[in-house]
């Protein structure tokens, strides 16, 4: 028998089998049970994570004539057709191939007669979103009155790339990046099912490696069992990903952070002389920064591990240089030569933060409030002005304070907050007509959270990307003048993790009530407690 790469040979048969997305699966399964089937699907979503496999399970559950909740037989002749792709009724087109206006309409024109065979006729458009604006307004008709026997699933990668009029006329499915273990776990299982032997470490790498899609998983893993044959191991998987150990990543980073450039790039030429790919050390670098910030943030990074004498805000920095290289390198004939940039730049931060003076307070004020309070005790004289608070320095978090929150949320209203949801399909839309591609990679998957007629505060589910944004000032006045020429006014940006939004939120809540209760206390306070919260408790109270 032919042999077939995994991602054919363990592609899902059933709902069942999808790795992940339970919440796009269940949805169609009870859609089938409750026969509340619509005419239109959108399956959006990275690389390799289900689309067009559950789209195509989804057909097979629709003319099943043995489905038993919502999932097919997948021995039935409609079932068997479908898999192997012979089906009349379910016809799976490649938007990228044909995207003119003559093949949507010859699907138009088609479309009208009844199915053959199976219940239903599916269309399944991948890369949807590679038509022309044409063929998209030649497909809207259809999308608008289908015949009762038609379905159509669109999929695609790049959502915003499809006309508002389209997606408002289908049931869109968000799928997510698989998790890392469920990558690992099937690994576990394809790995089982061939009769290969595995390291835990191996299959580890190849899920990171994969980066949420199991198509690329599966491929990788595909790969290494045609080098290695018998046994995959962690040794065999980096060589074929091109990627670097930990260790080594180690011992290369302490170097940058010693600014050790010479021998920095002694062992950077070193790798590359072994087949090492420069775009993958780029990726690799970032996780490796990632994870020391993780360490770091937990305690958990040791006295003599890289990084453990550079601080938080320094290496958020090094990743905002490994991202601006990363776009470039998309572009760029000589990957090497951006990497070798790249090193110098990562040793300018760390010597920049550690050359960097302590900033300066202006504590004029407060000295001069002093000097004029000692002078009143020594005369037993009362203060007779409100006295001058001391600043009250907030920590960061993310590159935010809970001031700049404090600011946005007091001044926050729901008109406002709608109002930009409802154009920020038109400044993402507005980001990638530009070029502007490390935009464009930065708020591709954010949404406003919270806005005023001056800011607006945009949730990222990448925490290092929101601090980039808070941190980074030239980044940030490209967004808002993005968003000036969509809104037709100048706002100002600021970043949040989406996980951190709704503790926030809830901090700001709890302020909001401490400072009308301090308000009150502060009007009956004597002078006399306010000069003992600044001398401390043993001053003398004067009459």
């Amino acid at each position: 028998m032919e042999y077939q790469a995994l991602y054919r040979a363990f592609r899902p048969q059933t709902f069942n089998d999808v790795v992940g997305q339970k919440h796009v699966t269940k949805t169609l399964k009870n859609a089938i049970i409750r026969d509340k089937k619509s005419h239109a699907y959108l399956f959006s979503g990275p690389r390799g994570t289900g689309k067009t496999s559950i789209a195509k399970v989804f057909a097979k559950a629709l003319n099943c004539p043995q489905q038993t909740n919502g999932e097919p037989c997948n021995t039935c002749h409609i079932c068997e057709s479908i898999t192997d792709g012979s089906a009349n009724d379910v016809m799976e087109i490649d938007a990228a191939s044909n995207n003119g206006v003559d093949e949507i309409r010859n699907i138009r024109d088609k479309i009208k007669y009844a199915p053959t065979e199976a219940t239903f006729k599916v269309y399944i458009i991948d890369e949807v979103h590679m038509l022309t604006i044409g063929a998209f307004n030649a497909l809207l008709k259809t999308l608008e009155e289908p015949p009762a026997h038609a379905i159509f699933i669109l999929a695609t990668t790049e959502p915003h790339k499809i006309p508002a009029t389209i997606i408002s006329r289908t049931q869109r499915f968000d799928f997510k990046a698989i998790e890392h273990t469920e990558i690992i776990s099937h690994l576990e299982h394809v790995a089982s099912t061939e009769g290969v032997a595995y390291d835990d470490e191996a299959l580890a790498y190849i899920a990171r490696t994969a980066e949420g899609g199991m198509r690329d998983a599966l491929s990788i893993l595909d790969q290494v069992l045609a080098y290695s044959q018998e046994n995959v191991t962690l040794d065999d998987v980096v060589m074929i990903t091109g990627g670097i150990k930990t260790d080594q990543l180690s011992e290369w980073m302490k170097l940058i952070e010693a600014s050790k450039s010479k021998e920095a790039f002694e062992m950077y030429h070193r790798l590359i002389d072994e087949g090492k790919d420069p775009t993958r050390l780029i990726h690799e670098l970032v996780y490796f920064i990632r994870d020391s910030i993780i360490l770091k943030t937990s305690n958990q990074l040791q006295d003599g591990d890289a990084f453990f004498n550079t601080s938080e805000e320094t290496m958020y920095k090094m990743i905002n240089v490994l991202n601006d290289a990363m776009v470039m390198m998309r572009f760029s004939v000589n990957t090497s030569v951006h990497l070798e940039v790249v090193i110098i730049k990562l040793i300018e931060v760390i010597k920049a933060s550690t050359e960097q003076d302590v900033p300066n307070v202006d504590l004029g004020p407060l000295e001069a409030r002093i000097r004029q309070l000692e002078q009143m005790l020594e005369n037993n004289a009362q203060p007779t002005s409100e006295p001058v608070q001391q600043p009250k320095v907030t920590p960061t978090k993310n590159g935010l304070t809970e001031r700049e929150i404090e600011k946005i949320l007091n001044n926050a209203n729901r008109e406002d907050l709608e109002r930009l949801k409802q154009d920020w399909q038109k400044v993402l839309s507005h980001v990638n007509e530009s070029q502007d591609f490390s935009i464009s990679t930065m708020i591709e998957h954010t949404q406003p959270v919270a806005a005023s007629d001056e800011a607006v505060l945009i949730g990222f589910d990448n925490g290092v990307q929101s601090d980039i944004l808070n941190r980074d000032e030239e980044k940030r006045k490209r967004i808002e003048s993005a968003i000036a020429s969509v809104i037709d006014r100048n706002i100002e940006v600021r970043g949040i993790p989406n996980v951190e939004w709704q503790q926030q939120v809830d901090v700001f809540r709890e302020n909001y009530k401490k400072k009308q209760k301090q308000g009150t206390q502060q009007q009956e306070k004597k002078s006399s407690d306010i000069a003992k919260e600044m001398f401390g408790s043993h001053m003398v109270e004067t009459e």
